[in-house]
């Protein structure tokens, strides 16, 4: 089988497209450009993405694509069995990336028959997951190889009888599963546990013969509690029944003080009958009349006071007197004052002559005064015409007292012979005494109705219950009082009811360990099986030690074979530096050099002959479990990174000639590997 092409949109490669040809194919990329992706999808597209697997560096998540695209990819390759297909990837549900699988012929798009997303990787190159990680798919950080029981199983086939299901660490951890399950230590497994119930079913009859007497002693202290508490209700009952009787007797006592009540108010209401009172409504409207007329009266007198005030202020504006129209000697003087000031100015100024300015100045005067004289007869004449308006306003004021008075007065004497008309009285003061009499009658009455009426409600709403049958004669109550009788009671019914509660825990106590007859049976039951248990716990311990022995004889056999063949590998890488290797079951390596006795710990060696070790053994590995007709093709992953330039050439030698035989990808972040193989035959570079 080889791979042809592929296409993929995984971790950073962002539909990315590269094309394999047969034999040795140098992948070169510098560093995180995407090698350890293209081999983890070219694992994937075979083997599918494992969706349980959880956390940050789950394949799910680490190779998410970093353009945010669906997770997807397509494989060409060619097959032994199918020839040339395609398998097809992608993502259909977010929950579960890369999980649609197609397989198609390539360029007809016909479903290959057979091949599903579960089994594709084992059915085209025969061999399961953990065997292809183990041996052909060699990563620089994973050149050591893991134990696998799968990966046994085919290197146990090729050295004894060729049968793959056999596998000793399988078969071992079965019976130590078995021997453990019967007992690991001295707490866990089948044997420690009947031990366990062994001793837990005996504590169990013990407790409950312990049980059984304590719930004995617990059910004669409550049947005491009983009858003290039938005691202590009997007192309380006498103390009910007491109640009762009081109770009947306070509401009888109600009834009669509502019923003499409201008798006392009908006598007093019917004297006010016979009396000839006026309903209450009468005397307060007449109540209401008697203040009108006190208002009226204040009113009144406000009102004579008023009228009086205006007939004085009348009297002394008249005796004032009317202004005059005109004021002559105050206008002469003013003249005399104009025509001297008009003098001074022609005299001074002017220079005029005495008899010119006397003139000028009488004509200016008399024209002064003309004016003057004229605007002193306006101002009289509105003198006269505002104290007009103000002696009517007086007048008008007089006349509206005296008409408020007698309108006072008037109203006054209506309202009286209302009440007059209402009420035998003869007189305000009677009239008023009368009024005020009687309604503190009906005060009086209003106040024996409404505690007649008050007595009634609380007899009504005296709380009615079943009394039952009350006895006449006065019952005698207990010398000891309800409350101490009701704490006692309490106390004894708490202490009942404690004393039940640990009768029932002890019966549920005795339920749920059991009946004594049956946990003796299930003792006598356990203790056969544990001695049962005993037996196959030492059959299982001898089997295994057989089978130890067993898989001594196998290891002599199988470490030889595996540590030869990489032995020869190492060998070549190491350029016969040395020359024997010997593995062991967990695959731990001792590595000896070429004419030295003293194996050398694998742990020992550097970095550099560490990786060319496990290189080897990985070939070797690959030789031995890998299919022959399927020419599985070998994915490297930057596993030359620690070699010098010699072993380098040397693994791209022992790599050149595998690709005669199978693909080979080589993954590297260097160009030595594509500088020393130059243009050799069956060699092609792809840069990434």
């Amino acid at each position: 089988m080889r791979f042809r092409k592929l296409s993929a949109t995984f971790g950073v490669l962002d539909r990315r497209t590269l094309t394999f040809a047969p034999g040795l194919n140098i992948v070169e990329a510098p560093n995180e450009s995407g090698k350890s992706t293209l081999s983890a999808f070219l694992r994937v597209m075979l083997y599918g993405l494992s969706t349980r697997d959880r956390g940050t560096l789950a394949d799910k998540n680490r190779y998410l694509p970093w353009s945010g695209a669906p997770m997807q990819g397509t494989l060409e390759l060619e097959s032994e069995e199918y020839g040339d297909i395609t398998l097809r990837r992608d993502t259909a549900r977010a929950n579960s990336p890369m999980g649609r699988f197609f397989a198609t012929f390539t360029g007809t798009g016909d479903e290959v028959p057979g091949l599903t997303a579960a089994d594709c990787g084992e059915a085209l190159l025969g061999v399961p997951r953990e065997v292809y990680e183990r041996s052909a798919f060699i990563r620089q950080s994973g050149l050591a190889i893991e134990p696998n029981a799968e990966l046994e199983r085919r290197i146990a086939a090729l050295i004894t009888t060729g049968e793959e299901g056999a596998s000793y660490s399988e078969a071992a951890a079965a019976l130590k599963k078995q021997l453990n399950a019967r007992r690991s230590n001295a707490r866990n497994g089948q044997i420690p546990a009947l031990e366990r119930e062994i001793e837990a079913s005996e504590a169990a009859l013990n407790e409950l013969r312990t049980l059984r007497a304590e719930r004995a002693e617990t059910e004669t202290a409550i049947a005491d509690l009983t009858a003290k508490e039938a005691q202590l209700r009997e007192a309380l009952s006498a103390h009910e029944l007491a109640d009762r009787q009081a109770q009947y007797l306070a509401r009888e006592g109600a009834k009669r003080s509502a019923d003499d009540a409201a008798r006392e108010a009908r006598i007093f209401r019917r004297m006010l009958e016979d009396s000839h009172v006026p309903p209450r409504e009468v005397l307060e409207e007449n109540k209401s009349r008697l203040r009108t007329v006190d208002e009226l009266s204040r009113q009144q007198k406000d009102s004579e006071r008023k009228r009086e005030d205006a007939r004085l202020a009348l009297s002394s504006f008249d005796a004032s007197g009317k202004p005059a129209a005109l004021r002559p000697v105050g206008l002469l003087w003013l003249l005399l004052l104009i025509g001297c000031i008009a003098i001074l100015p022609a005299v001074l100024l002017l220079h005029w002559e005495w008899p010119a300015a006397a003139l000028y100045g009488s004509v200016v005067g008399v024209v002064v005064f003309a004016a003057l004289l004229v605007l002193e007869w306006m101002r009289g004449r509105d003198r006269q015409r505002m104290h007009a308006s103000e002696r009517a306003k007086l007048e008008a004021a007089l006349r509206g007292a005296e008409t408020t008075c007698e309108m006072l007065k008037s109203q006054a004497t209506e309202v009286m012979e209302a009440v007059y008309a209402a009420i035998p009285a003869g007189d305000a003061i009677s009239a008023n005494s009368y009024v005020h009499e009687n309604l503190a009658r009906y005060d009086t009455l209003a106040q024996m109705e409404a505690q007649a009426q008050n007595k009634k409600q609380y007899y009504e709403n005296y709380p009615v219950t079943d009394l039952g049958d009350v006895p006449v004669k006065p019952v005698e109550r207990p010398e000891k009082g309800r409350e101490a009788l009701q704490f006692e009671l309490e106390r004894t019914v708490t202490q009942r009811a404690e004393a039940q509660s640990r009768a029932d825990h002890l019966a549920g106590q005795l339920q749920s360990i059991g009946d004594f007859a049956e946990l003796e049976a299930a003792l006598s039951q356990k203790r056969g099986q544990l001695a049962e248990a005993q037996e196959e716990y030492d059959a299982i311990a001898l089997a295994m030690e057989t089978l130890e022995r067993a898989n001594a004889a196998l290891q002599n056999r199988f470490s030889p074979e595996l540590g030869k063949r990489a032995a020869e590998y190492f060998s070549a890488l190491t350029g016969g530096k040395y020359d024997s290797l010997v593995l062991d079951r967990a695959f731990h390596a001792l590595a000896t050099e070429s004419g030295e006795s003293v194996p050398r710990d694998a742990a020992l060696l550097s970095q550099g002959a560490g990786d060319q070790l496990y290189l080897a053994v990985r070939l070797a590995i690959c030789d031995m479990v890998l299919p022959e007709d399927r020419h599985i093709p070998l994915v490297l992953d930057d596993a030359l990174i620690n070699f010098d330039d010699a072993r380098c050439a040397a693994a791209l030698e022992l790599l050149v000639r595998a690709a005669d035989t199978r693909q080979i990808l080589l993954l590297t972040c260097q160009h030595r590997e594509a500088a020393y193989l130059g243009d050799r035959k069956n060699v092609h570079l792809i840069t990434l």
